[in-house]
């Protein structure tokens, strides 16, 4: 699902501030079936940044037709961890676009057809600091800029049937 694409930007802009409260949204259209998700959603986002250094923090929801959302997932990333590992990465602010690869908390998800699924790009959450190195980090949209989700058929899904203890103690 590409960011200006399959899910459109419903508010905030493009730009994220590093004040905890001012980022883009976007979200999907009403899901036309009931869609399943599990395991780790990806988030790669191609941005540039006002200085060397910033945070993302993704907010994955689900909303109803009344505008009601539940929090299903997120994600954080110290921008200058862009590229993964232990080491400090570097690029030239303002004009060298990076691709943030964010990973979101494992999830198993069902979302109900008619709803939308919504994604918030913010300096920081409700229960984190904020980083040492804020900036303005701008969003590009497009090909570079996707959400990644592991869908499945709940219908094809096989599951692990542990061992029964057949000792007569059980």
């Amino acid at each position: 699902m590409d960011l200006g694409g399959m899910l459109s930007n419903v508010g905030g802009g493009s730009s994220v501030l590093p004040d905890a409260t001012t980022g883009p949204v976007w979200e999907s259209e009403p899901l036309e079936q009931t869609m399943y998700i599990a395991g780790t959603p990806r988030l790669h986002v191609d941005v540039t940044t006002a200085t060397l250094g910033g945070q993302l923090y993704a907010l994955l929801e689900e909303c109803n037709e009344n505008d009601e959302c539940i929090h299903i997932g997120h994600a954080i990333m110290d921008l200058r961890y862009y590229a993964g590992g232990d080491d400090i990465q570097t690029w030239t602010p303002l004009v060298e676009t990076i691709n943030a690869k964010m990973e979101f908390m494992p999830l198993d998800v069902e979302l109900e057809a008619g709803n939308r699924l919504r994604l918030s790009l913010l300096s920081t959450g409700e229960d984190y600091l904020p980083a040492s190195t804020s900036s303005v980090v701008f969003i590009q949209e497009g090909e570079g800029s996707t959400l990644q989700l592991d869908t499945f058929n709940p219908e094809d899904r096989r599951y692990f049937t542990p061992p029964v203890c057949t000792h007569e103690l059980c």
